[in-house]
């Protein structure tokens, strides 16, 4: 939701980041790639309690994300495989820093199980909305926003590390958004699949 309401505000900067890494030649996969190896990365750190540092390459991982797509405009290079890419990196960092905090706090089990089934609730009706809905957007897909994305998804990681203290609290509400808006997308899918039968 704070992406979809200020990525017009905020685009003009990562236009100017992305044409300089599209002068240097880096395409927006190998960006995507940057994306998940950082996450990826932050995720080690968090498993090994080095939580200042995951902060700081989880924001850079989120800035890599934000930038994949922009720079894959810029070079005219937008196409499906990347989205579907950048879809599938922006999970896996998700899962990596859920099973990371899981090593360290392995007491909230039950928090980081019901994160994994909102999240496949969540995806599961926005690649339905995707593949549904007719595409009215500058990406690759239908776009169907939410009132939780991947900035929010991120707040809740830096909140959590930020307050380990309050693993459960913070991941346990950020759980019930996450359902809240899978069910909410679930029944507008279905809403407008009987409208078009």
């Amino acid at each position: 939701m704070i992406e979809t309401h200020l990525r017009n505000r905020v685009q003009p900067l990562f236009n100017t980041i992305g044409t300089r890494f599209a002068a240097c030649h880096i395409s927006a996969n190998n960006i995507t790639l940057l994306a998940l190896l950082t996450g990826l990365c932050a995720a080690l750190c968090i498993a090994t309690s080095h939580l200042k540092a995951a902060l700081c390459l989880l924001m850079l991982s989120g800035l890599f994300d934000m930038l994949d797509g922009t720079v894959a405009r810029l070079n005219g290079t937008s196409h499906n495989f990347g989205a579907y890419c950048d879809l599938v990196a922006d999970r896996m960092v998700e899962a990596a820093v859920i099973i990371g905090f899981a090593w360290v706090y392995p007491e909230h089990i039950f928090a980081y199980l019901l994160f994994f089934a909102a999240v496949m609730l969540h995806f599961s009706t926005f690649v339905a909305a995707g593949a549904l809905f007719p595409n009215m957007g500058a990406k690759s897909m239908h776009y169907d926003a939410s009132i939780v994305e991947r900035a929010e998804a991120f707040m809740g990681f830096f909140a959590m590390l930020v307050w380990p203290h309050l693993i459960f609290e913070l991941l346990m509400l950020l759980n019930i958004i996450i359902f809240v808006a899978g069910i909410t997308r679930f029944k507008r899918v279905m809403e407008y699949v009987h409208s078009t039968d």
